[in-house]
């Protein structure tokens, strides 16, 4: 990456695995692009959404040939300003004129995962034989997605068409970085409670600042049942190990970090039940 930058960028730098780096006091970050429509899609309405927060955020930066993409890669610049949280919540919240996603689309594909996850289990038995703590986090989190579908099947219980609004979201949880929660290229096009639970999982999002947000901004019931079945699915935990980016650090992130995320989740349960009721989970509830 670093001689790409330099032929297409005329810049010598040392780049990070990440992706980002500095020349000078300026921060630069290097993208490889799977869909470039798609890419595009999105940072266009992440630039409407940063002109209505009042900042800049990310700039794409042209390469020498005066080109957008440099051999699938994009590279952007970050515009260090004050930032205000509540304005981009506040923002990151409303309507877009995006197709709804239907929450029976949504449970096949978290079951196509969880079953993709179990196949794995063979393979990492025979790669971790002296260390099973892989195999039981893939079986602990395989139960804990069941546990997300079963809040899934209970809002299509109530509509079984039920459908919910689409917007830019995190496509996991970050650090604790402006910058990083900033970056055009950690955003999809998801629900708004993905956005919510990604945001509460990097612990940037409190229950007293989730609870203002539900009493300012208009949620329907799905969305508010939904934001629970999300905060149990264990997105990141599945993209880790089917990408097969899983390695000895991100194991002990996520066997160190299980109490805490059951204590998210408890958390989450007691201010979402304030506005709707939502199925009780044994080992969650007790």
């Amino acid at each position: 990456m670093k001689d790409l930058i330099k032929m297409y960028y005329g810049i010598d730098c040392t780049i990070d695995s990440i992706g980002y780096f500095y020349v000078g006091p300026q921060l630069y970050y290097l993208f490889c692009v799977k869909d470039k429509n798609e890419f595009l899609n999105i940072y266009h309405y992440y630039r409407f959404i940063m002109h209505q927060c009042g900042i800049t955020g990310y700039r794409i930066v042209k390469n020498v040939h005066q080109d957008i993409f440099s051999q699938n890669y994009v590279l952007l610049i970050y515009y260090k300003e004050s930032f205000s949280f509540e304005t981009y919540l506040h923002h990151m919240m409303q309507l877009y004129p995006f197709p709804k996603m239907k929450v029976q689309s949504i449970k096949e594909q978290w079951i196509c995962k969880i079953d993709q996850a179990r196949d794995m289990v063979k393979d990492y038995a025979y790669s971790f034989k002296h260390d099973q703590d892989i195999i039981s986090l893939i079986y602990y989190y395989c139960g804990l997605g069941e546990n997300s579908i079963n809040v899934l099947n209970y809002i299509l219980q109530i509509h079984q068409s039920a459908s919910l609004p689409v917007t830019l979201s995190l496509s996991q949880p970050v650090s604790q970085y402006v910058y990083e929660l900033l970056n055009p290229c950690m955003y999809i096009f998801s629900t708004r409670m993905r956005h919510l639970a990604c945001l509460f999982k990097s612990q940037l999002l409190s229950t007293f600042q989730l609870q203002e947000l539900l009493e300012k901004e208009y949620f329907d019931v799905y969305e508010i049942i939904y934001l629970y079945a999300r905060m149990l699915y264990p997105s990141y935990f599945f993209q880790c190990l089917l990408q097969q980016t899983m390695d000895e650090k991100k194991i002990s992130y996520f066997y160190f970090g299980l109490e805490q995320e059951r204590q998210m989740n408890r958390q989450i349960f007691q201010v979402l039940s304030f506005y709707v009721t939502l199925p009780k989970i044994s080992w969650i509830n007790r």
